[in-house]
């Protein structure tokens, strides 16, 4: 791979602040869209980090109450939990969603008896 001078990194980076697309830096400078990529990647040091995802469906406080409800005994299941918490917030959740937030620290599960005779 060859190394790309500094003239062209910041003949690239005037270019990139003007605005102008990969494709006409590309035919004025000769270099690939990747390599204009990589360069505009390594020169914007101050974007944020973004993590991506959906935020969070429980707030630290939510998950606060309902780690509360199970160290005090009052809740034992997800369930129990999701119908506890589901009063308090606006948007409901799932069970599911509150057994991955508390890690399943604390609640059980309930598994059905097996109707199987031997």
């Amino acid at each position: 791979m060859k190394a790309t001078s500094l003239a062209q990194c910041s003949t690239i980076s005037s270019l990139l602040a003007q605005r102008y697309s990969l494709h006409h830096i590309e035919a004025k400078t000769g270099l690939g869209k990747s390599t204009i990529r990589r360069i505009d990647r390594e020169l914007e040091v101050d974007k944020e980090n973004h993590l991506g995802g959906c935020p969070a469906k429980l707030t630290p406080h939510d998950k606060q109450a309902i780690v509360q409800q199970i160290s005090t005994g009052r809740l034992d299941t997800a369930v129990q939990a999701t119908n506890f918490i589901n009063h308090i917030i606006s948007n409901p959740v799932s069970p599911q969603t509150v057994w991955n937030a508390e890690g399943g620290g604390g609640l059980a599960s309930r598994s059905q008896a097996s109707s199987c005779e031997i």
